[in-house]
């Protein structure tokens, strides 16, 4: 990626592919995971990763088609630090998160991994809407910063519940 274009355009892209990847994390620990409860959060998770990826792709096409172009991030810092969230990121690399469901050991492992991605998106989703000119995009990355920390207490919940269940 070419972060000298890094613009609203690029940031919705990015989110697209995360969310996608939640998806196909979510929907294989829905279908590999022991635990009812923690299978009914997998599948609750992987059904909103599907309407967040179903938004992001309503604005991108919005902006696509208004030839809407915003400049790209003025601030170098900015841009490394997105850079970097990017690069480290768990749903972040194309085809990453489903393998990574196939190799995973234990339901707890899964939802650990579950937090470190939604933890990853809404740092992400903060720089993002630091950046994006885009009214549409700024709401949409607002709200969906607010449900990511949402699905973080799930997750972080099933952990608890889990490890309490097995000592």
């Amino acid at each position: 990626m070419n972060f000298e274009n890094f613009n609203d355009q690029e940031a919705l892209k990015i989110a697209i592919n995360m969310e996608k990847e939640g998806l196909a994390f979510y929907s294989t620990m829905r279908d590999n995971t022991k635990d009812a409860k923690a299978k009914e959060i997998f599948a609750k998770l992987a059904e909103e990763e599907q309407e967040h990826m179903d938004t992001f792709r309503r604005i991108y096409d919005s902006l696509s088609s208004s030839q809407e172009q915003t400049s790209g991030c003025e601030d170098y810092t900015a841009e490394e630090y997105l850079k970097h969230l990017i690069d480290t990121g768990v749903f972040t690399r194309k085809d990453k998160a489903k393998k990574l469901a196939l190799q995973t050991k234990s339901d707890i492992d899964a939802l650990k991994i579950g937090i470190q991605a939604e933890k990853e998106a809404i740092l992400y989703y903060q720089e993002a809407l630091l950046h994006t000119k885009n009214k549409e995009g700024k709401k949409a990355f607002k709200q969906l910063i607010h449900e990511e920390k949402q699905h973080l207490g799930i997750l972080a919940k099933q952990i608890t519940l889990l490890k309490g269940s097995t000592s």
